[in-house]
């Protein structure tokens, strides 16, 4: 946990980001967004705060895609982990002073560090992610990109419109045509 996903993950918790889906009638499901209680768009939003979240969504996706439902007993399998391997003695040097920290305080220290990231997780509307379907089916991305040739580049342009899906939460297939055509502009 410690590569900076336990500050992004509390960062998230900290600037009130939630992004949920919403059933419609007709089975249509609708995501908002919401970041500090107001409604933003995904798409729009330049906000440093926000984009540095969905930077860490799009990680993290990329993690929970491969472990699908099983993402509550891998992060209980590294907390075990991450407990069994703290040391005996920690001691922090402040000024000539000698700090000792309780093993029990590093303890809850380290279970309130996943606690949060697992909530972040929630937040983000990661859960189920493993279950999303793409915008558009290969049959739509050849109409769009008509100069596709066969091959791993067809497999680079669809996970390119999971990780723009991922980045920009109830994002209109019109913005992901546009962000496809301008990223593969030699296939239009």
């Amino acid at each position: 946990m410690k590569n900076g996903f336990d500050l992004s993950a509390q960062s998230i918790l900290l600037s009130d980001i939630k992004i949920k889906d919403i059933n419609l009638d007709g089975g249509k499901i609708r995501t908002i967004c919401e970041m500090g209680g107001k409604n933003i768009s995904s798409t729009r939003t330049k906000d440093p705060i926000w984009n540095h979240a969905m930077e860490f969504r799009l990680l993290t996706s990329k993690v929970l895609e491969r472990i699908g439902p099983l993402w509550r007993a891998a992060l209980v399998l590294s907390l075990v982990e991450s407990l069994v391997t703290l040391k005996d003695e920690l001691e922090y040097t402040i000024e000539g002073d000698v700090f000792e920290e309780s093993q029990e305080e590093r303890r809850l220290g380290l279970v309130q560090e996943y606690d949060t990231f697992a909530v972040a997780i929630q937040k983000l509307g990661l859960v189920g992610i493993w279950d999303r379907k793409p915008l558009m089916d290969g049959l739509e991305v050849k109409k769009i990109l008509p100069a596709i040739p066969k091959g791993p580049i067809f497999r680079e342009i669809m996970e390119e419109q999971d990780s723009w899906m991922t980045a920009n939460p109830g994002g209109s297939k019109d913005a992901l045509i546009l962000h496809l055509q301008k990223v593969f502009c030699s296939f239009n």
